[in-house]
């Protein structure tokens, strides 16, 4: 199988059965993050839950609502690991749009979503504050 295949089959979390024999069956395997995304469920984690996980070894931010899991993005965060640890635990949407992030930035954080605030302590995401929730990446 030529590795350009193989690379795409890893990203897609499809396992060839059989060692790449000829004939062999495809199984897919589905990540917890890619099965959360197809069915567009986010679990709910609240600002408490966040604020536990602060360290260079276990790192989540808040981003428009949006709860990631940046642990493993900050050695190779172009802008330097101690960017995002100045954030560590906490919101850092005000940070993140301030610097105008490209849309692969964007795009690329996808990949670390987790979860989601609860309605009670989203503030950009609400629904009902047109201004705040316009331009948001989704």
């Amino acid at each position: 199988m030529s590795s350009a295949l193989s690379n795409l089959l890893q990203s897609l979390r499809i396992v060839p059965l059989g060692h790449g024999k000829q004939g062999s069956k495809v199984m897919v395997v589905p990540s917890e993050k890619d099965r959360l995304k197809a069915a567009e469920i986010l679990p709910e984690i609240a600002l408490e839950e966040v604020a536990q996980h602060d360290s260079f070894d276990d790192c989540w931010v808040v981003i428009y609502d949006r709860v990631y899991d940046v642990t493993h993005f900050l050695r190779e965060h172009p802008g330097g690991d101690d960017v995002i640890m100045d954030h560590a635990g906490r919101d850092a949407t005000i940070a993140f749009h301030g610097t105008g992030h490209s849309r692969d930035a964007v795009e690329q954080m996808k990949h670390f979503l987790i979860g989601e605030l609860p309605v009670q302590q989203r503030i950009f995401r609400t629904g009902k504050n047109k201004v705040l929730s316009s331009g948001i990446p989704e």
